[in-house]
């Protein structure tokens, strides 16, 4: 090649960077599917954006919260509700609890990693604000096209909620297992206390069962649930949330979990409430509004009258041969067909036979309500005795007349006679003819002559108690209902002294004096 002196003074310059070809190639396969994937994301978006636009975002506020019933000393007796939720202000939640919840939260590309493996939908790669989206529209196919959907969704309520809107819905309406929803329920079911007097440990105890709510409650597995708080203590170390000192101090902090109680703590004095409450208010607004219900009712009555009566006829069932269906027998039944694999509905037992009473306590001077028993097991039998097995208030009151009796030195083996009476003595209806409009106990009543004392009151014989009565005399009877309370004041003499009177049996129908006759009867057939 012949020598150019214009090259040797002038050599060729090298291509720019961008101009070679090997920079132009890689160039492409990076800016390539920058721009497809741009393009993807404009078609997802046209499509799934207008998707999520077009829910009412108004629901996510929409949350139904429990009605809550307490007794006359302001302690809970029991919830009304769907959802067991009470929705506080995001200032009723502890910084703790709101900074446990967030970085105890998996990154989205370890799990979109898991189910890229998996081949399909194995994790959920969600931010809270997608799990929000997720519980509040019921978004829980597990398909790509779902969670494509549940990130444009997350978008747009970030777009319409500040960041601390957003935490506050969803702590009130995330699931935290056992049966209750939203992060107060969480921690006065578990912990009897309200979220806002949460301890650190308590905080990320519930922040770790969000993962897996059943299984990692306390209820369900100490150990595991202590092993969550413990990670996500871990998690708010190393995120610089907590010290070293407050880490070291909650791992040795012992868990302090309430004992297990049913959620549906059912009784028949609630369902009376409940009944009550869904006549006046109705029973969407019961379940959802978050009333607070208050009672008269008397805890420790109501405890002492449901064991008293459970006692009570278990030792009339007791009784040598007595042979009717016990509870002990009918929980056999029922034990059995549990533990039955091939069980079905048709072998399923009747309802139950055994032997049933009811206790109302009633506050005298006010009428109110103290304790409601109305059955042995409200579980096994819903139908309430107490209200709904009508019962003439008179018959209410025979037990009275017979303590009288029996006070004044006549005997249960006494003969009292169990016939018709000329309506002259009684002035029932009129001054003629004889007792017949309400003598008769039932409609086949037949007249049986002269009958024991024990054995009119066991059937409750209107005719046989009236002339008992007459017998004992009205004033002594009166008498022995004042003395059981059974009155209230009727003023005051010269002296200050108040007066009772009767005027409720006179004037008014005792709907629930039911007061324990049908223990007393019970315990008249064993003896």
């Amino acid at each position: 090649m012949p020598y150019d002196p214009y090259e040797a003074y002038y050599p060729p310059r090298k291509k720019k960077l961008y101009r070679r070809a090997w920079f132009i190639v890689l160039a492409a396969l990076l800016v390539f599917p920058l721009i497809a994937g741009a393009i993807y994301y404009g078609m997802l978006k046209a499509e799934y954006g207008a998707k999520a636009a077009q829910f009412d975002f108004s629901k996510l506020e929409e949350m139904e919260s429990a009605s809550t019933i307490y007794d006359r000393n302001n302690a809970v007796l029991g919830r009304i509700f769907l959802e067991n939720r009470d929705t506080v202000p995001y200032d009723q939640f502890p910084y703790e609890l709101t900074q446990a919840v967030i970085v105890d939260f998996y990154g989205m590309a370890r799990a979109a990693l898991k189910n890229y493996r998996a081949g399909r939908i194995r994790q959920g790669a969600s931010t809270l604000t997608q799990q929000l989206a997720r519980n509040t529209f019921d978004l829980h196919e597990r398909t790509y096209q779902r969670k494509i959907l549940e990130i444009f969704l997350a978008e747009e309520i970030e777009t319409r909620f500040s960041k601390q809107k957003i935490l506050e819905l969803y702590l009130n309406r995330v699931y935290f297992g056992s049966g209750f929803y939203g992060a107060e329920a969480a921690a006065r079911g578990y912990f009897g206390k309200p979220a806002r007097q949460l301890t650190l440990s308590e905080c990320a105890t519930l922040a770790g069962m969000l993962k897996n709510p059943n299984n990692l409650s306390p209820w369900s597995s100490r150990q595991a649930c202590m092993e969550t708080r413990n990670f996500v203590l871990g998690r708010m170390l190393e995120l610089k949330q907590i010290t070293s000192a407050q880490y070291d101090e909650e791992i040795a902090r012992t868990l302090a979990v309430k004992n297990r109680h049913p959620v549906h703590a059912e009784s028949y004095a609630l369902d009376m409430v409940r009944q009550q409450v869904n006549e006046i208010v109705g029973k969407d607004r019961a379940t959802a509004d978050a009333f607070r219900i208050y009672t008269t009712i008397d805890p420790e009555l109501q405890k002492k009258a449901e064991e008293s009566l459970r006692a009570r006829l278990t030792e009339v069932e007791s009784h040598d041969g007595y042979d009717h269906q016990t509870f002990a027998k009918y929980n056999a039944l029922l034990k059995e067909r549990k533990l039955s694999a091939d069980a079905d509905e048709k072998d399923a037992p009747a309802g139950p036979g055994y032997l049933q009473g009811s206790v109302v306590v009633l506050d005298n001077v006010s009428g109110a309500i103290l304790a409601l028993v109305g059955g042995r097991d409200f579980s096994q039998s819903q139908f309430n005795r107490a209200l709904s097995a009508a019962r003439p208030a008179g018959t209410a009151f025979k037990p009275f007349v017979y303590a009288a009796a029996f006070e004044k030195g006549i005997f249960p083996g006494t003969l009292l006679q169990d016939a018709a009476i000329d309506n002259r003595q009684v002035m029932i209806g009129g001054t003629t003819g004889i007792l017949g409009e309400w003598g008769p106990e039932r409609v086949d009543n037949t007249y049986e002559g002269p009958i024991t004392a024990r054995a009119a009151l066991v059937k409750s014989k209107n005719a046989a108690t009236v002339r008992l009565g007459m017998q004992v005399g009205i004033d002594r009877v009166i008498e022995l209902a004042q003395k059981a309370g059974l009155a209230h004041p009727a003023g005051k003499d010269e002296k200050g002294r108040e007066l009772l009177n009767l005027t409720p049996f006179r004037n008014r129908t005792f709907t629930l004096s039911v007061l324990l006759i049908m223990i007393a009867m019970g315990t008249l057939l064993g003896t």
